[in-house]
């Protein structure tokens, strides 16, 4: 049984630095573009910040960098073009609720999204009733949210 349970754990052990330089390369490659992103700077060209983005997005999965990425392309999409791209800005907002279940940004992507919806959007009115019954947020949070 011991013979076994030492085969096992060399087995682990020697996977697990192939699996950390997997996730090194990953991070490393978010910093690459994430360097790319910040040489363009914010008044760059916003397709070509756009599609850095989506390639942090596309690259990242999972990472801290990949979730940044979809907060910072929806910004893109708000403030960075000729005119504003509302519709792309809350799919990007969505697809980062939906990626990112358990995100310490939870609470502001909905709020965000909140403003991005039409007054009367069903799914305006659900973010509301999830950001009121959060009792993680502060009372104050949850009240200001109509």
């Amino acid at each position: 049984m011991k013979k076994i349970f030492i085969c096992f754990m060399l087995i682990i052990l020697n996977s697990f630095p192939a699996f950390c330089a997997d996730i090194n390369s990953i991070e490393r490659e978010g910093l690459i573009l994430r360097v790319q992103l910040n040489r363009l700077g914010s008044n760059g060209d916003p397709f070509e910040r756009e599609e850095i983005l989506q390639r942090i997005i596309d690259t990242c999965k999972g990472t801290e960098e990949g979730e940044n990425a979809y907060w910072d392309l929806a910004d893109l999409y708000l403030d960075g073009f000729p005119e504003e791209m509302r519709q792309e800005a809350r799919e990007m907002l969505e697809l980062c609720l939906k990626n990112y279940p358990n995100s310490k940004r939870v609470s502001m992507i909905k709020c965000r999204l909140i403003d991005l919806y039409d007054g009367n959007d069903k799914r305006r009115n659900e973010l509301i009733a999830q950001v009121q019954n959060d009792n993680n947020l502060p009372a104050i949070l949850r009240n200001s949210v109509k």
